[in-house]
Parts: structure tokens; sequence; C-alpha cells
């Protein structure tokens, strides 16, 4: 699932950078570099909060995970009898 959602990501980024090239092509640069700068920046801040977004929903999913099994632990500790040796 990230996977395929990581892939998504680059593969719109580097679509957006290749246009940005032939947008600087076509305009013969000038004022053309900086409108594509400009829609560079705003293509990787987009996929900067999007990696952000999706990096903060994983670790959350593996919080949960992880107090379940916390709670699976104690409640198997408290019914298991304990041996002594």
């Amino acid at each position: 699932m990230l996977e395929d959602s990581f892939g998504r990501l680059i593969n719109g980024a580097l679509w957006g950078l290749g246009a940005g090239v032939v947008l600087t092509v076509t305009r013969g640069g000038g004022e053309g570099m900086r409108s594509v700068a400009k829609g560079l920046m705003k293509g990787y801040i987009a996929v900067a909060d999007r990696v952000q977004e999706a990096t903060a929903e994983l670790r959350e999913g593996f919080e949960d995970l992880a107090a379940e099994v916390r709670a699976e632990n104690e409640r198997h500790a408290e019914t298991s009898p304990r041996s002594t040796r």
C-alpha cells in the first residue's frame, strides 16, 4: 500500500518536472524559468505535505497496533499461571 502511494507520488513529481522542462524550452527561458521554478516549488511542497501526512498516518497505525499487542500481552500475563523455578 505504502509502496503504491509512494510510487504514484514519485510518478506525478516526474511528470511535473518533465512538464516544467518542456515549458522552459518552449518559452525560451527568462520569465519562463521563474514560472517553472515556482511551479516546481509548488509541486515539491505538495509532495512533501502528502508524504508527511502519509507517514503520520502510518505512525498512528503502528502505535495503535503496538497498543493492542501490549494490551493482549498484559491480559495473557494476568490469565496464565506463573511458573516457579
